[in-house]
């Protein structure tokens, strides 16, 4: 599953992988409400982010990505790790074998793609 952040100035495809690590982060650097944190995790539920909160968002996610290295990731309980995602087996019936708890990260490169979209969207909202 894919989100699709659009702003009045483009346009960022994120992967649920990503983007639920992201949200996370979001929300306990408080920039996000609970509600807020709902409907941006969900396609096409009114997920909206006004000029003012994209701004904040990008200095949480600048503080993050000041003590991190590229190469590491962050992983949905905001530890970080430099260890690379175990690959994935898929079952012929869609399941993953396997730990998922590693399949969930922001990597710095995501996060630095994502607070650069968010100084300069005016806003965005997920489709």
């Amino acid at each position: 599953m894919s989100f699709i952040l659009v702003s009045k100035r483009g346009e960022l495809q994120v992967n649920a992988w990503n983007w639920r690590p992201t949200l996370e982060l979001l929300l306990a650097e408080n920039v996000l409400v609970d509600e807020q944190f709902e409907r941006l995790g969900e396609n096409s539920c009114g997920g909206r982010v006004d000029a003012y909160t994209a701004n904040k968002i990008a200095d949480a996610v600048e503080r993050w990505v000041a003590d991190m290295k590229p190469g590491e990731r962050m992983l949905p309980d905001l530890t970080v790790t430099s260890s690379k995602r175990e690959p994935v087996v898929w079952t012929p019936n869609g399941d993953i074998e396997g730990d998922t708890k590693g399949l969930y990260s922001a990597s710095y490169e995501w996060l630095v793609v994502f607070r650069d979209f968010c100084r300069q969207s005016e806003g965005f909202e997920i489709f």
